[in-house]
């Protein structure tokens, strides 16, 4: 095993820094054993120095010095202390300065990050060791995938769905963008399941009926009018007594109508049938009867949600009323047939911040937030996918016990994700500015303990990925010469 260095100054049982006898590479592992302790850490930063030049500030001064001081440096390195390797459990005494510091030897890392179910990727700092996740509990105890606009988000959703696909997990992603609807794998048939982004219209509560059908809130005369009809149809008939959505709204329309024939209320009435007869109209493709989305989820299958064609008012109600169905269904599974008859299944959001925003209430952010909190219990897993997480609710962000995150540079954002991790120190959220492409940090129970990882290429196909903006503007130029000389050889030929 490698010896780098030696603990000095002031030690504790959770920090220490080092005299390094090279400089090591943040984000790799150091041992130190002492008092039958085998403690591993993560080298969180590094740093040079030189007596000979802390109190020069004459650069002329220092370019002279610089021939008699030769390559006198010190170098400190500073570790985060994960625990025993045996149980990483912190110790209960650190260890004297003066003692030494080896690098992790490769077996023992291999053995930390290789008994997972999911392969995510590869140490940055050690690319001959594989990481693997805990797939129950990044399941169950929800996951947040972060990170700015072309970091590479939509490939590690993508490598994470192909190895749930190994795994017969069931999984639904809310495609905000329509990106994995037609996703291929080279070495894995993912054989994707399409749902259509349908509303029954029949079972939606009331208030989300009026949103849908564009009713203001401050409407305090339609919004009556409309539910105490609806009321009054449900009472009625059943659902089966219709053949579509645009009967059921036909029924409710004519029963406004009889209301004007009481002599009520006529401008508001009126604006409401406009209303009604608009969501019939406009809202054809998402609005229908006798109708389950959760019959439409295949078990032990990747399932698609495209919403790329909805507005964000109707992707909201989609996904709120999406969500409640599927945590209704199991918890119904659970209370009627037990635990052993659970069938779980992982929710994939993309465009998070639009769904759970921070300063503003969404309809989709009540459902979330249930899930967020009662979930596990019942089998359903959270997973959130964004750019912007200073505009995710902090409060369903911080049920997300587990971090994917890549390049972050806005400080707002880091702050916002270390107000909602505790497990992402100041030094480790140092990095993420100089995170690369594809690379992210990783922490939470999913993993024995943080990495700084090189996730996997996705060996497939899906929309996620950049244009090239160069390629298509010169395939315009080329149509277009040779449109005209196809022109120019009709016109003189």
């Amino acid at each position: 095993m490698k010896m780098i260095g030696y603990i000095f100054g002031e030690t504790r049982i959770d920090e220490l820094t080092f005299l390094a006898k090279e400089p090591p590479k943040i984000g790799d592992y150091a041992l130190i054993k002492y008092d039958n302790y085998n403690v591993l850490g993560m080298i969180e930063n590094t740093l040079y120095g030189s007596e000979a030049l802390k109190d020069i500030f004459d650069v002329n001064h220092l370019e002279k010095l610089k021939e008699f001081i030769d390559d006198n440096y010190y170098i400190i390195g500073k570790i985060k202390v994960l625990g025993d390797i045996n149980n990483f459990k912190l110790p209960r005494i650190p260890p004297k300065p003066g003692t030494e510091v080896y690098l992790a030897d490769i077996n023992i890392l291999k053995k930390v990050f290789g008994d997972g179910h999911i392969r995510i990727g590869t140490l940055v700092t050690r690319e001959d060791v594989e990481v693997k996740l805990d797939a129950n509990k990044l399941c169950s105890r929800h996951l947040a995938i972060l990170a700015m606009t072309g970091m590479g988000k939509s490939n590690t959703v993508a490598v994470l769905v192909k190895e749930l696909k190994k795994l017969n997990a069931t999984v639904l992603i809310f495609d905000m963008h329509g990106e994995f609807k037609n996703m291929k794998c080279n070495s894995l048939n993912l054989d994707i399941n399409v749902i259509q982004p349908k509303i029954n219209i029949y079972q939606i509560a009331e208030e989300d009926f009026c949103d849908l059908a564009g009713v203001d809130k401050q409407a305090t005369k339609q919004r009556p009018y409309i539910m105490k009809a609806l009321d009054e149809v449900k009472k009625s008939k059943k659902e089966k007594d219709f053949t579509n959505a645009s009967e059921f709204i036909d029924e409710v329309i004519n029963v406004l109508k009889s209301y004007l024939e009481e002599g009520k209320d006529e401008s508001s009435i009126q604006t409401a049938i406009f209303r009604l007869e608009n969501l019939k109209k406009f809202k054809e493709k998402i609005i229908t009867i006798n109708y389950n989305p959760v019959e439409k989820i295949k078990e032990n299958t990747i399932n698609v949600l495209p919403l790329e064609e909805l507005d964000e008012n109707d992707a909201d109600v989609v996904i709120s009323y999406i969500s409640k169905q599927i945590l209704d269904n199991r918890k119904k599974i659970i209370y009627e047939e037990g635990k052993d008859n659970a069938k779980p299944i992982f929710l994939i959001f993309e465009e998070a911040h639009l769904i759970v925003p921070k300063d503003r209430n969404t309809r989709a952010k009540y459902y979330l937030g249930r899930i967020a909190r009662e979930g596990r219990k019942f089998g359903v897993g959270l997973g959130l996918v964004s750019q912007r997480p200073k505009g995710l609710d902090p409060n369903v962000l911080s049920q997300c016990s587990n971090l994917i995150i890549s390049k972050l540079i806005e400080p707002s954002d880091q702050k916002h994700v270390q107000y909602s991790s505790e497990a992402l120190s100041e030094d480790l959220m140092k990095q993420l500015t100089s995170l690369n492409i594809g690379e992210a940090i990783i922490l939470g129970p999913c993993i024995k303990i943080p990495a700084i990882v090189k996730i996997d290429k996705f060996d497939g196909e899906y929309k996620g990925e950049d244009i090239d903006l160069v390629e298509l503007w010169n395939k315009v130029k080329e149509d277009k010469e040779l449109k005209n000389n196809t022109f120019e050889n009709e016109a003189f030929g």
